[in-house]
């Protein structure tokens, strides 16, 4: 990982290269180590479980106040050993957008066990800008801090508005998996797993009463727990006859003979002072625990060793005994003692059909664990394992909670200088609470503990801070923040997974003079919200994109939409496309009196010509997807979030759906792409076919391009009818898809531009004939009707070819013979043949001759159904011989038969079919310097005069100053100089321009060659283009 940045779960670049191995705690993975090129997601690879996430880690290497040394293997090593993986979450979904969550992934990655260690986060508020009000305390029952400002009144830098609140809520904590206790109170929320365990549940593993804190009396022969200090195991035995000594959790217990009463130590020490079995079992943490959900303290379960035989040994969180007991829901104690790294599916929520992902976390790399129908933890590994079990499953922590808060004022200590027993005795052994509620500077120590941390263990504590304001008073921000992480907790519960925004798409903009030309990808439409789908609602949930366009790097003049309370709340959309799917008008739902507005069923677009812009400004433009949200459960759409950065040298990096475009004028002498071959390579089709160049930078020139269809045939009342079906794109120069298999329906005008070029096509519905062109080479002849064959039981396949009837003395060609629903059709020689003019061979026909016997092709004019019918034979794609068009004579006043030397062409309305094939290529723009010539005199200065300021000049970054000017020389040729005198003909400054003949603006700062700003007044510029010519002009500056 990069030590100088953060990894951004948005933004590959900040992910580690090849060059160095890709992810260093991915080096492992069999299947693809270091994960190159894929989002190091703390649920598995490329798992998105938050709209971004931040990664990186940290360690305690460096402290070396201390002779100690954690790592028998590397002894350069300091500290405790501790590994730490950070993670920030983000969603912008409106219910928890003002919410984020940091996950502190603690692992002891040395090689000696911490036998007591507790985790501290300390607060140091500064609300407002002015600490000398500030009013944080603590809310024990919700683990919630907040951080308030006494009168919402904040430093000059805050304005006018009042000071909001931050929330600081405590959702994870480190569990304590070895002292036989449920320490969060979540074995009742299971009760099919209570009903499964051998044995009477409140007999082996019951709640705690008021007696389970009393002083034991004990003696000898009476029944005593110890508890191995490896492993944790119990073993039952008895107090010996005679006294004596026993050792528990490696401390020796003297015993006397004539008996002793043990008590549990008031401060939690880590042992087991009464041999119950249980460690630092308390009476306000366990006998009565206080349910946030139902508002009601209850006490919690235990495993309830003396219930077992002397002799027996039961292992960690189990309540069968044994050794060797196996892991089932039968013999592990419920939701009791559970851990993220024992590998067993505590809350067995893993689930065969969805999580059989293997150790990698995400479906279809064939790594280990993949399909093998058994739950795969990825505890002990540096990989994140299945779904749902350990490492992913937030629930099979034995949370211990908050255990100490304390708050002193500012300077009473020194993190530098204060000794470290101090702060453990003081802000980190369990029990101390201490919160006067203080108005003024103070700071906030909030610890959890104490737990074992054997080596290559990893506990976690995790975070979530919310920010509200804007309410009328206070109480109503405090009230906004805990409802914010309200939703928090239920993501919390969801494995960190909330109502989440569909994919981003990736756009391209492209300059134009003039306009702007906007495409986008439809990655965002094939989305599922595995959250949405986990409580009921659909997962694919994708609606719409909206377009935004904002001269201002954070959107501020696009951010036009105001909540309830008339703040500017949502980005007002230049255009917004959505399915037509009966999903249309305000969400129903809402929030802060502001609704999301869904669409009008317009259908999708992926691409957008923006017309309103003016040459030379800078515009940034988001295109976001949206979802409809989940009204059932007030879940408001989610949309997906807009990301703009600048540094302090002006430079931008902006999220995949955000672009950065300048409008401008073409350089002098442009000559636009055109292409340039074209050709109907094989088939028939009579469609239509443009291809519009939409993108000049992505142009493959003289890469020769191949176009290909599919059909299907349709069965109708009438016959079969062969459409269209989809088309691919081949770069046939690179052997490489453009695009592959798009499924085309009817004049589809939405189809993927590639390399810069958007197809769109004017298709046939139907194989017909165009009366229009086809006739007979004569006006006076009968007419005619020429449709599929149609008898019972026959439908005639209609060929997607051209025909031609040459009219001749009989013997010209002869018929087939054949039979058609039982009617003998013996072969004649007739007077006429047929060619196939796509083809340009002679076909094969049946012939019904009904009007006379002599070969001749004719009708009788007194009595129409008296007239000779040809039935085309022709081969079938399988070769076969099938019947396709009958045609006949049709008598009309003043025409007659037709005769020798008489031709029919028939021609047919094709759609594209799998016949056809087509090839083209492109070239790209380019300059022609004799127009460059004729167009000297359109350069031009833009603004002329300037005066003080124009609106797309850049904003300044530095804190004085006037900030950068600009002015434009605009339709220069792509390669010239300018240069700018002053009216007496000093020269002021020499630009250099060299451009792509797309661009022919050329932008000068209002400095001298001396980088001094220059003063007002008249200037003389003189333009020398080699090869095309010069131009002498003047402008004006005026202050």
């Amino acid at each position: 990982m990069d030590p100088l940045r953060v990894a951004k779960s948005d933004d590959p670049e900040t992910w580690p290269p090849a060059s160095i191995g890709g992810w260093r705690d991915k080096w492992d993975d069999k299947v693809d180590p270091g994960w190159i090129g894929s989002w190091n997601g703390y649920f598995g690879k490329n798992v998105f479980n938050a709209d971004q996430e931040l990664f990186y880690r940290c360690s305690d290497d460096r402290y070396d106040r201390y002779q100690y040394y954690p790592d028998t293997t590397d002894l350069t090593r300091r500290g405790l050993g501790i590994l730490v993986d950070v993670r920030a979450l983000a969603w912008t979904q409106v219910l928890i957008n003002d919410v984020v969550f940091f996950i502190h992934d603690i692992k002891n990655d040395g090689t000696k066990r911490i036998p007591k260690t507790s985790f501290l986060i300390f607060l140091a508020d500064y609300v407002g800008g002015d600490g000398t009000d500030d009013q944080p305390f603590v809310d024990i029952q919700s683990d919630i801090a907040f951080l308030t400002d006494a009168d919402r009144v904040g430093m000059d830098a805050f304005g006018g508005d009042p000071v909001g609140v931050a929330g600081i809520r405590f959702l994870e904590t480190p569990g304590n998996e070895v002292d036989g206790i449920d320490n969060d109170g979540d074995s009742d929320q299971h009760p099919e797993l209570l009903s499964m365990i051998n044995g009477d549940p409140e007999v082996v593993s019951p709640h705690f009463a008021d007696n389970d804190f009393l002083p034991r009396s004990l003696k000898p022969g009476d029944k005593i727990v110890l508890i191995d200090s490896t492993d944790f195991s119990r073993i039952i035995t008895t107090y010996p006859e005679g006294g004596g000594t026993v050792k528990s959790l490696g401390k020796v217990y003297y015993l006397p003979a004539e008996g002793i009463t043990l008590e549990e130590d008031t401060v939690a020490n880590g042992l087991d002072d009464d041999l119950d079995g249980l460690i630092d079992e308390r009476y306000s943490l366990h006998r009565w625990r206080y349910d946030e959900i139902s508002g009601t303290e209850s006490p919690v379960r235990y495993i309830n060793y003396l219930y077992f035989n002397v002799g027996d040994t039961i292992k960690r969180g189990f309540v069968v005994a044994g050794k060797n007991t196996p892991a089932t829901y039968e013999t592990v104690a419920p939701m009791i003692d559970e851990s993220r790294d024992d590998g067993f599916d505590n809350d067995r929520d893993w689930d065969v059909s969805n999580d059989d992902v293997g150790l990698d976390g995400v479906k279809g790399t064939g790594d280990p664990g993949e399909g093998d129908g058994i739950a795969s933890s990825g505890a002990g590994t540096e990989l994140p394992g299945e779904p749902n079990i350990d490492k992913t499953d937030v629930s099979e922590t034995d949370l211990i909670g908050l255990t100490s808060a304390v708050q002193i004022p500012v300077g009473d200590i020194s993190l530098n200088t204060t000794p470290d027993r101090y702060l453990w005795d003081y802000f980190m052994v369990p029990g101390h609470f201490d919160l006067p509620r203080p108005t003024g500077e103070y700071d906030t120590f909030i610890s959890s503990g104490f737990f074992p941390m054997d080596p290559g263990q990893r506990q976690r504590i995790a975070i979530a801070i919310a920010i509200a304001g804007g309410g009328q008073t206070k109480d109503e921000d405090i009230n906004a923040v805990i409802d914010k992480l309200v939703n928090a907790k239920k993501a919390y519960d969801a494995d960190y997974q909330f109502a989440k925004a569909p994919i981003q798409v990736t756009l391209k903009a492209v300059p134009g003079d003039g306009k702007v030309m906007l495409y986008w990808d439809d990655a965002a439409e094939y989305s599922i919200d595995n959250y949405i789908e986990s409580i009921g609602g659909p997962g694919r949930d994708f609606e719409g994109y909206r377009i935004y366009r904002a001269t201002d790097p954070s959107f501020l003049d696009a951010r036009k939409i105001t909540d309830g309370f008339g703040t500017p709340k949502l980005l007002k959309p230049i255009a917004q496309f959505d399915l037509k799917d009966g999903i249309t008008g305000f969400d129903p739902v809402g929030f802060n009196g502001i609704h999301f507005y869904l669409g009008d069923d317009t259908g999708l677009r992926h691409s957008y010509v923006d017309s309103g812009v003016v040459n030379g400004q800078r515009y940034f433009y988001a295109v976001t997807a949206y979802d409809f949200g989940y009204a059932p459960l007030n879940i408001t759409p989610t949309e997906t979030p807009v990301s703009v950065d600048i540094d302090l040298q002006g430079n931008i990096r902006t999220g995949i759906n955000v672009a950065v475009v300048t409008p401008t004028s073409k350089a002098a002498g442009y000559i636009p792409p055109e292409i340039d071959y074209f050709e109907h390579v094989r088939g028939s089709a009579t469609g239509i076919i443009n291809i519009d160049i939409v993108d000049n930078s992505a142009l493959r020139e003289g890469h020769i391009y191949e176009l290909t269809f599919t059909d299907t045939t349709i069965v109708e009342k009438k016959g079969t009818r062969t459409i269209t079906k989809s088309f691919s794109v081949t770069d046939i120069s690179e052997g490489e898809k453009r695009i592959d298999d798009w499924v085309l329906y009817g004049n589809d005008s939405d189809i993927p531009i590639f390399d810069g070029l958007k197809l769109s096509f004017i298709n046939e519905s139907n194989i017909e004939i165009d009366l229009e062109k086809s006739g007979w080479s004569s006006d006076d002849i009968y007419g005619y009707d020429f449709a599929p064959v149609n008898f019972p039981g026959i439908k005639g396949v209609k060929m997607p070819y051209d025909y031609r009837i040459i009219i001749g003395e009989p013997g010209i060609s002869t018929s087939k013979d054949t039979t058609i629903v039982g009617i003998p059709l013996p072969a004649v020689d007739v007077n006429f043949k047929i060619i196939n003019i796509t083809t340009g061979e002679d076909i094969e026909f049946a012939f019904a001759e009904l009007d006379g016997s002599d070969g001749r092709l004719s009708v009788n004019p007194r009595d129409p159904d008296e007239t000779d019918i040809i039935l085309f034979l022709e081969k079938s794609i399988s070769g076969d011989l099938v019947y396709t068009w009958q045609f006949f004579l049709v008598p009309k006043a003043n025409k007659r038969n037709p005769r020798p030397g008489d031709t029919l062409n028939i021609y047919l309305k094709k759609p594209f079919l799998s016949y056809d094939v087509y090839r083209f290529s492109v070239k790209g723009p380019s300059l022609s310097k004799e127009l460059a010539k004729r167009t000297l005199d359109s350069i031009r200065v833009v603004p002329n005069p300037y005066v003080a300021t124009v609106p797309w000049e850049p904003k300044n970054t530095y804190r004085s100053g006037r900030g950068p000017r600009e002015i434009h020389f605009i339709k220069l040729p792509p390669v010239c100089t300018i240069r700018i005198y002053s009216v007496d003909g000093t020269l002021v400054d020499v630009i250099k321009h060299n451009s792509t003949v797309d661009n022919g603006t050329e932008i000068w700062d209002l400095t001298s060659m001396e980088n001094l700003d220059v003063s007002y007044g008249l200037y003389i510029y003189h333009i020398d283009a080699p090869g095309i010519g010069q131009k002498v002009g003047k402008f004006a500056i005026i202050k």
